[in-house]
């Protein structure tokens, strides 16, 4: 089992309890989700290597209202980057979860203004020893309402810290 820090789940919780409902895009009402996580990645574009550290917490209620919450912080090159944002959208599939969010407070206004849509995928390799690492994408500007309705999962990153829990 990977270790998770207190942090992360203290984070987790306050996330958890501190969210705001928003309409649902790609949930069936009957069902009740969450999809909670802390990533850590790491991917390169060209010689520049660009690190992805954000939490989030994502329900999707069974009246069919999406809430959540996430914080991203980034660095492109020595560009520190963090934003905020609520949580939009969400459609799980098995061990698997594409989510969807709108910026609400951003150090860099310039290239991740508020109100950006960001998207993300992620999935749950599960808990055990043997288990494979949680995988991850970055976090990437798109309709985030079509995105979690029709979108397939990015590529996603090996998590070099951290968990994801996708609950369908």
């Amino acid at each position: 089992m990977r270790p998770i820090s207190l942090a992360t789940i203290a984070f987790a919780g306050i996330l958890l309890t501190a969210t705001s409902g928003f309409a649902a895009s790609g949930n069936d009402p009957g069902d009740d989700q969450s999809v909670t996580g802390h990533v850590d990645i790491a991917s390169t574009l060209g010689d520049v290597l660009i690190v992805d550290t954000y939490s989030f917490a994502a329900i999707g209620h069974k009246d069919g209202r999406v809430s959540g919450q996430f914080e991203l912080r980034a660095r492109y090159l020595d560009v520190l980057i963090r934003a905020h944002g609520f949580v939009e959208c969400l459609f799980v599939t098995g061990n698997r979860a594409r989510i969807g969010g709108r910026v609400t407070q951003s150090t860099f206004e310039a290239g991740l203004p508020v109100g950006t849509q960001l998207t993300w995928s992620v999935t749950d390799n599960g808990e055990g020893g043997n288990d494979p690492r949680d995988t991850a994408s970055m976090l990437l500007g798109n309709d985030a309402a079509a995105y979690c309705t029709l979108g397939l999962p990015y590529p996603e990153f090996p998590l070099r810290r951290g968990n994801v829990q996708v609950r369908p």
